[in-house]
């Protein structure tokens, strides 16, 4: 007999391990990702060319190395690559501190953290996301994907706060030695899982990696309902990078935050995302997934309308994270409210490359969108970028919108 969707997932011993390390793994990364850019920029004395090409090596990875990432996670058991990957992780962000212990910190060793860590992510990811249906019933993917926004929602609020804490006491490079940690205790949950997880298909002889990628890619864009929730996916995603790669520039310098309320505001556009992952389920059952992601994605354009009008002050800065909360609340209600309907979708022997194939044309063109936003810094101001990004972010609702997939009740997801 099936679990009914409304047995807590909390009675699931290893669903907590997993839950535990994807918390405290995206808590110790929504801290780097404050305490990262912050050492650049006020540490090393980052240009916003040079800002941008730091994100762009965090962003780099998942287009180079997403699609065999999915082709390997579909051959091999994933939870081993999940323990592998975030030991990689730990390794390379531990030495971020070290060298500011030493005084040789410089940007270039940042960009090859940032590339390495971001490296090690990818593969992570690919085994990591395609392992949830593996661990949980088809019933509780929603419900899964919730309590996994929930954590990583509070986590994100807790990791900037605590990032403004340790960036006062110790610096913003030694603050990095806690997201180090942080990989180790999501390998050490991760080793915890006891659910038996089945071997993966043998492979067929003659049948290369790159077969098995261009089957995942092939698979994934002409699916009816994979193939548009992925490409609406890659706008918003390369939008908001190009955005994103000049915020903390701006914010500091033309704006002239410090760099703990920079941290503080972060922590409270967060709250946003916590607030989504206890609505999406509910929303999602009374109105449908269709026009809940339609809706969700709508929110991202009007959400940055605080970013372009602010001024600087407190005033200011209540208006950006405002906006910033609005934000992350459509983006994670759109993310987990996609991911399970892709994953319920989905053959089960696809679902790393699906994942993959998803991923790797979301962030792909990142890292071009990073440099393109530094590049015409050098010619425009940081706010007319800005203006730009808030135009084209209207593009994924109304792409949405076209598609059957606008009025997707739950009764016709659960029939794909």
């Amino acid at each position: 007999m099936n679990p009914s969707p409304r047995t807590s997932l909390w009675r699931h011993r290893d669903f907590r391990y997993y839950w535990t390390g994807q918390a405290i793994d995206v808590m110790g990364s929504s801290l780097s990702s404050v305490a990262i850019p912050l050492v650049a920029v006020l540490t090393l004395h980052a240009s916003a060319w040079q800002a941008a090409v730091l994100a762009a090596a965090q962003k780099t990875p998942p287009l180079l190395f997403s699609l065999p990432a999915g082709a390997w996670s579909d051959r091999l058991r994933k939870r081993p690559l999940m323990i592998a990957t975030d030991l990689g992780c730990a390794a390379a962000m531990s030495t971020v501190p070290l060298a500011a212990v030493t005084g040789r910190l410089t940007l270039v060793q940042l960009w090859v953290v940032a590339f390495a860590v971001g490296s090690c992510q990818v593969v992570g990811m690919a085994a990591s996301l395609s392992y949830i249906p593996r661990l949980v019933p088809r019933e509780q993917l929603l419900q899964a994907n919730s309590k996994l926004a929930s954590a990583n929602t509070l986590a994100d609020i807790a990791g900037p706060a605590l990032a403004g804490v340790l960036i006062g006491l110790v610096g913003a490079a030694r603050a990095v030695a806690l997201d180090a940690v942080s990989y180790l205790v999501s390998a050490w949950s991760a080793f915890r899982i006891r659910t038996p997880e089945p071997a993966p298909q043998p492979r067929l002889a003659g049948r290369s990696l790159l077969r098995e990628i261009r089957e995942g890619l092939a698979y994934t864009w002409r699916h009816p309902v994979i193939g548009p929730l992925v490409s609406t996916n890659a706008i918003t995603s390369t939008v908001l990078a190009g955005t994103s790669a000049i915020w903390t520039v701006y914010l500091l310098r033309e704006l002239h935050w410090g760099p703990q309320t920079f941290a503080y505001v972060m922590g409270f556009g967060a709250s946003g995302g916590f607030l989504a992952s206890l609505t999406a389920e509910r929303l999602t059952e009374r109105f449908g997934p269709g026009p809940v992601m339609v809706s969700a994605l709508a929110l991202a354009p009007a959400s940055q309308l605080p970013l372009l009008l602010a001024r600087p002050g407190l005033g200011g800065q209540l208006a950006v994270g405002c906006g910033l909360c609005v934000q992350i609340f459509g983006a994670v209600t759109h993310g987990l409210t996609q991911r399970t309907v892709r994953q319920r979708a989905c053959d089960p022997q696809m679902q790393g490359r699906m994942q993959a194939t998803g991923q790797w044309t979301a962030f792909g063109l990142r890292p071009f969108a990073t440099l393109l936003a530094g590049a015409a810094s050098t010619r425009i101001s940081l706010h007319t970028i800005l203006m730009i990004g808030t135009c084209l972010l209207v593009v994924p609702p109304v792409r949405l919108a076209l598609t059957p997939l606008r009025s997707m009740r739950p009764a016709v997801e659960a029939a794909q």
